[in-house]
């Protein structure tokens, strides 16, 4: 293993370190470094589109690809491709923001608020808030009014609404949030910020999360309508966690732009003796590859290492989400491997316990035993 970050980029392929100029041409509003893109090829150019398209930032890096010079830029059908994909991630935005207002005024008008996490409600700190891609909207729902309806009978309420309008609301899926399609969008009511069934450091975290939620309301691009999304301080910690959560199981370069527009937002600032020591070296970590790979000004010293691993696993992930082999004993070898690999890096950043996940593990199998030889991950 690397551990210096730098050393890491510079042994990266050609397409993988065109793609980290780009984001950082676009987070930074700078022009990419010149010189990577003078002897491209059409195949680095098409292999770079697709790991911006596998890691959530297509988009984004499109606006670095505008920022080049026309003779630098990707061939034509490959950058009309590009563009046309990019037009429709627009529309799809729109559609996303409009439904999440509608939302909102729909609970606002009984008594409930609604307040936007991540996807939607981050997308205010890009630079163009468009570009940040989702696959869902994410919200907290509590009451308008504590002294009539409690926060928790809030947010069973904003489900029993759902039913009440013909729509299937499903609560098995996790402990987490319930899931509905409101208006054709996915749309998960989260009933907790974290995993607290999980992680050991997840109950504490998640009551200083409700303490610091505090929304504040913001205009959505194009005039949609205004929303809430959360305080600078909720999303340092819990874009933080999440991200974590994410470490060897299928962590993006996305999370990484999260966290960069976060710091250019002047976010990620925490107190060292406030944080959990191990959360606090990911918030190093994270910090660091974000500072040396896509140009945010915050630089912290320490956790190196472990940023060098970080930007391993997001590129170059040790085990992948579909099991790349067949028979029952080689699926079987190689999710126990990767139990155990995954594992080590969620002690690593979250101090999980193996009896835990153990024990997690082997209740999701006994209830679908099918998942035991399943190649797709689940």
């Amino acid at each position: 293993m690397r551990h210096s970050i730098m050393d890491t980029v510079q042994a990266l392929p050609c397409h993988e370190r065109m793609l980290l100029a780009l984001l950082r041409a676009a987070l930074t509003r700078t022009v990419p470094d010149e010189d990577l893109f003078r002897a491209v090829s059409s195949a680095q150019w098409a292999a770079c589109r697709r790991l911006a398209v596998e890691q959530g930032v297509m988009a984004l890096a499109w606006e670095g690809v505008q920022r080049l010079p026309a003779v630098l830029q990707p061939p034509k059908a490959l950058k009309l491709a590009w563009a046309l994909a990019v037009e429709r991630q627009e529309q799809r935005y729109a559609t996303y923001v409009r439904t999440a207002v509608d939302l909102s005024r729909f609970y606002a008008e009984r008594g409930i608020t609604t307040v936007l996490l991540k996807g939607v409600g981050l997308s205010v700190c890009y630079p163009v808030p468009c570009h940040r891609e989702g696959g869902d909207i994410d919200i907290f729902t509590c009451s308008a009014d504590p002294a009539r309806m409690e926060d928790k009978a809030a947010n069973h309420r904003a489900d029993r609404l759902m039913e009440e309008l013909g729509i299937d609301v499903e609560y098995g899926l996790s402990a987490k949030h319930s899931l509905f399609y409101y208006r054709g969008i996915p749309v998960e009511n989260h009933k907790t910020f974290l995993d607290v069934d999980r992680y050991a450091s997840a109950a504490g975290m998640e009551r200083r999360l409700r303490q610091c939620l505090s929304p504040v309301q913001v205009t959505m691009e194009g005039g949609a309508g205004c929303l809430l999304v959360p305080s600078p301080a909720f999303n340092t910690w819990f874009l933080a966690f999440h991200a974590a959560q994410h470490f060897a199981r299928g962590m993006v370069l996305r999370h990484l732009c999260d966290w960069a527009c976060l710091l250019s937002q002047g976010g990620g600032q925490w107190p060292a003796e406030a944080a959990d020591r191990c959360l606090h070296e990911w918030m190093q970590a994270m910090t660091q590859v974000c500072h040396h790979c896509l140009g945010t000004a915050v630089c912290v010293e320490g956790s190196e290492a472990l940023g060098s691993l970080l930007l391993e696993e997001v590129l170059h992930p040790r085990y992948a989400m579909e099991v790349p082999v067949e028979g029952r004993w080689a699926i079987l070898t190689y999710k126990t491997k990767r139990f155990l690999y995954r594992w080590r890096m969620s002690r690593r950043v979250l101090r999980a316990s193996l009896l835990h996940e153990v024990a997690l593990s082997v209740r999701n199998h006994v209830r679908h035993p099918g998942w035991i030889f399943r190649r797709e991950q689940v």
